[in-house]
């Protein structure tokens, strides 16, 4: 276990080298303040990295699965003014689930019970016995889980560019072609995928997304991530 800044220290799978490339976004020349990372056990074991922003009712806004990091996104322009944006009168509440981010790495579970556990280690935690909660794409399938199975705890339910059956999107073509790039050509899948998000013309910003998309995860676990989410089916 290495020292962390302020005390603490960090989980061996934590490395610190690709926060050099990302600048601190500073409003008005102050920087802002950076929420504490913290660490939640799930029942299976598995560590869980997650930070809270501002006060009042709690807004849990789920990983974008199967990729994400909340440290790296707060060094970002775009997901900054998001995170700044959605925290200005609720507790927002982020996570990395597990294989991705700040989140344990070493991992071979990826069903939909496991990701459920990640955001119910958060959550409880955090002891939020009520809470928002906002899903997108293959995180519209965990929240989607979490509220049938705990309807009492979920105040609103948000779902964004999500579906019912994670095989619905992955059989697409042009997924399947992305999806086929990941053991061949790492960088240039995680180009491909940042500029069909935000569009061909964007440059810098996908550029940004890209490398956040390689630092957030690795292949075999995105892999191994995407085979899982391809057998959830969430209409039963």
């Amino acid at each position: 276990m290495r020292p962390l800044a302020g005390g603490g220290s960090c989980p061996p799978y934590f490395d610190p080298s690709p926060l050099r490339r990302y600048a601190l976004l500073r409003y008005g020349g102050l920087s802002l303040m950076e929420p504490r990372i913290q660490y939640a056990k799930t029942k299976d074991g598995v560590s869980i990295a997650f930070w809270t922003l501002g006060e009042g009712m709690p807004l849990v806004v789920m990983p974008s699965i199967p990729f994400s990091h909340i440290q790296l996104e707060l060094q970002t322009v775009e997901y900054r003014r998001w995170n700044e944006r959605l925290a200005e009168k609720r507790m927002l509440v982020r996570y990395d689930s597990r294989g991705s981010g700040l989140s344990e790495r070493d991992v071979k579970d990826f069903s939909l019970d496991a990701m459920v556990l990640d955001l119910e280690a958060v959550v409880d935690h955090l002891k939020l016995e009520r809470f928002a909660l906002l899903g997108g794409h293959f995180a519209g399938l965990v929240a989607v889980a979490f509220a049938a199975r705990c309807p009492e705890r979920v105040s609103h339910l948000v779902l964004w560019c999500s579906f019912a059956r994670g095989s619905d999107f992955l059989e697409s073509p042009q997924i399947q072609g992305l999806v086929g790039l990941i053991d061949k050509d790492w960088e240039l899948y995680s180009e491909a995928v940042a500029h069909a998000r935000l569009g061909w013309a964007e440059g810098e910003q996908a550029s940004r997304f890209a490398s956040l998309i390689r630092d957030s995860t690795t292949p075999e676990a995105l892999q191994a991530s995407l085979e899982a989410m391809g057998e959830i089916d969430v209409t039963s």
